[in-house]
């Protein structure tokens, strides 16, 4: 099996920076939800459209010596940027990193005369990409300090460096079919066929789902080597990849109540569509044509290029209000497009395949031992209630943040905790599943609720036992989806609901819509007699016009006793109270905190509520 190492490695490189590029972005050039899309886009594609200036360089210096250059700054860089701890630096050091990548990748184009062992890297670096991340537990090293951390990173770099300075041997002829194809692979890859986390969020699939996703992904690596031995016909991965996209793009269901969860179906087709991504690379690459290293390079970018735009494509449709599920079917057509029929020679692969794939899922499967265990109790005297929108689980200064918000939280001691914006496996963000990390770091019971879509929403998370479970879409406002979970629970044997939100209304709630069913939600809760507790990121203040619809269904303000509470900005000094607790009559709060930390843009909050 030809195999380019270097491409292998260094697309695992490229991919540790990407996942800090991407949440960079939305963290420190601009305020994720509130700075415009297109200022955002501005500065990544500055990067991306920088990559084409390969091309004349490599004319100049010789794409072999370009191709070393860039390969080294992507070292340098990923290196450096495990020394940040967020900030400017954090991001200057991963837009270094990426663009040095895109300069490596479209050089490597440019020197290749053999496509199809590059083109069979870049799809095991892929798998390896996939297998690592998710044996960290989506905890990348770049998000982990010490001494275990920097001794991993060193070995990855070494070994991409060792293979960087090594000519590879190649074929007398050049084939240069698929570098345009890059970029929408690596699209598909991250949002659907090598996402982990997002297989392990959808209906019915256990966590060691993600050894699955790991196992396809590098059995996949044999396809793209050898597509016509597994596929014969170009047809059949081409066919199976689009379908597959489209399962994958509509693959949501009702679960116990809760709308729009990640279909169980959702998981064979990420499976089913890694392995017809494989196929489509492989076909493209082994169709034997001549092409000029500048058009290989220019395709190189330009995949690229599309990478980014499908992204802004997809996640920045949550802003404008727009329908993105037809973006990674987009991506799928494109690449299938790419795969034409070769003539070149077979054959099996022996035992090397299936040791590979064990290998793999037994890697991954270890990935609880990285985990810590934290022994703590909830607090005595009352129903303790804690309130955290966790913005996906970065801080202000764009570092991944998870471990910090559970230990804060921890340090609440709560029976029962709300959070909003929950990440659980968006690419934009690392391609990881927040709630479960939170819920192995706090020991609670997690119960999810989509709101953006199938992996971005709200959760609960508590001790108690739970006797029913449902949530409402909330009528349309801002950029992102809102709904509104019930959790109907007992607490010393007495029936209690908390309904937890996240509300995104129109500018200044000149809509009043969801706070009006926010109004009747708690009002059928309470019905019976029930105490009720309605909190979240309400983004609304004591008085205003939506604050009054839910006074007038009954609640009261739960926060009363520490008012002014601003938890908006976390720091270094809030202003807005946006984050609520309100309660039915006949429930009391006290102790009432807000931790002054920047494990957010908001700072949580916790409660002791006294239930009679």
């Amino acid at each position: 099996m030809r195999i380019r190492l270097d491409v292998l490695f260094g697309v695992v490189v490229l991919v540790d920076v990407l996942f800090v590029f991407l949440p960079s972005l939305i963290t420190l050039v601009g305020s994720a939800g509130e700075t415009p899309a297109e200022v955002m886009g501005a500065y990544a594609l500055a990067w991306f459209v920088g990559a084409f200036l390969t091309v004349p360089a490599a004319r100049f210096l010789g794409a072999g010596r370009v191709r070393v250059a860039a390969g080294a700054a992507l070292v340098v860089a990923r290196l450096v940027l495990q020394g940040t701890d967020g900030g400017d630096p954090q991001l200057y050091a991963a837009s270094v990193g990426l663009f040095a990548g895109l300069v490596w990748l479209a050089a490597t184009a440019m020197a290749a005369r053999d496509s199809s062992a590059a083109m069979t890297g870049f799809v095991g670096g892929l798998a390896l990409a996939t297998t690592v991340h998710a044996a960290l537990d989506g905890v990348d090293l770049v998000w982990r300090d010490g001494v275990t951390a920097w001794a991993l990173l060193l070995v990855e770099v070494a070994v991409f460096a060792a293979t960087l300075v090594r000519t590879p041997a190649e074929r007398d002829e050049e084939t240069g079919g698929g570098w345009l194809l890059v970029g929408p692979a690596l699209l598909l890859w991250g949002i659907a066929t090598g996402n982990a986390a997002h297989a392990q969020a959808s209906d019915g699939w256990p966590e060691w789902s993600a050894a699955v996703v790991a196992g396809v992904a590098v059995a996949s690596v044999a396809v793209a080597a050898r597509p016509r031995f597994w596929t014969r016909h170009p047809a059949v991965p081409a066919v199976a990849l689009v379908a597959a996209a489209a399962v994958f793009a509509f693959g949501r269901t009702t679960v116990d109540g809760v709308h729009g969860v990640a279909a169980w179906w959702a998981v064979p087709a990420q499976l089913v569509g890694q392995v017809a991504l494989a196929a489509c690379l492989g076909w493209a690459a082994a169709r034997p044509r001549k092409t000029r290293p500048g058009r290989r390079g220019t395709a190189a970018a330009g995949g690229a290029l599309l990478f980014v735009l499908l992204v802004f494509a997809y996640y920045s449709a949550y802003d404008l209000g727009v329908e993105n599920r037809w973006v990674p079917v987009a991506a799928a057509v494109i690449v299938a497009a790419g795969a034409r029929r070769a003539s070149t020679a077979e054959r099996g692969f022996g035992w090397r395949v299936p040791a590979a794939v064990a290998v793999a899922a037994a890697v991954v499967a270890a990935a609880p031992l990285w985990r810590v265990e934290h022994r703590w109790t909830p607090a005595d005297g009352g129903l303790r209630l804690a309130e955290y929108n966790v913005r996906m689980g970065y801080g202000l200064d764009g570092t991944m943040t998870v471990r910090r918000q559970a230990a804060v939280l921890r340090s609440m001691r709560p029976h029962l905790v709300a959070l909003s914006e929950v990440d659980r496996a968006w690419l934009l963000n690392g391609a990881r599943d927040n709630l479960r990390l939170l819920e192995h770091e706090l020991g609670l019971r997690a119960i999810w609720a989509p709101a953006g879509d199938e992996v971005w929403g709200d959760a609960v998370l508590t001790d108690l036992p739970v006797t029913a479970v449902r949530n409402e879409p909330l009528v349309k406002g801002g950029p992102t989806g809102a709904q509104a979970l019930r959790v109907d629970l007992t607490w010393h044997g007495r029936p209690l609901t908390v309904i937890a939100t996240h509300t995104q209304p129109p500018e200044d709630w000149r809509d009043l819509g969801q706070a009006r069913q926010l109004a009747r939600l708690a009002r059928e809760a309470a019905a019976d007699g029930r105490p009720v507790i309605l909190t979240g990121d309400l983004n609304l203040r004591p008085g205003d016009a939506a604050w009054r619809v839910l006074v007038g269904a009954g609640l009261v303000d739960g926060l009363a006793p520490a008012r002014p509470l601003p938890t908006f900005p976390a720091l270094p000094r809030p202003d807005d109270p946006i984050d609520q607790v309100l309660v039915t009559p006949g429930l009391t709060t006290s102790a009432i905190v807000s931790p002054a930390v920047g494990y957010s843009d908001h700072r949580p909050v916790g409660v002791t509520v006294a239930v009679p």
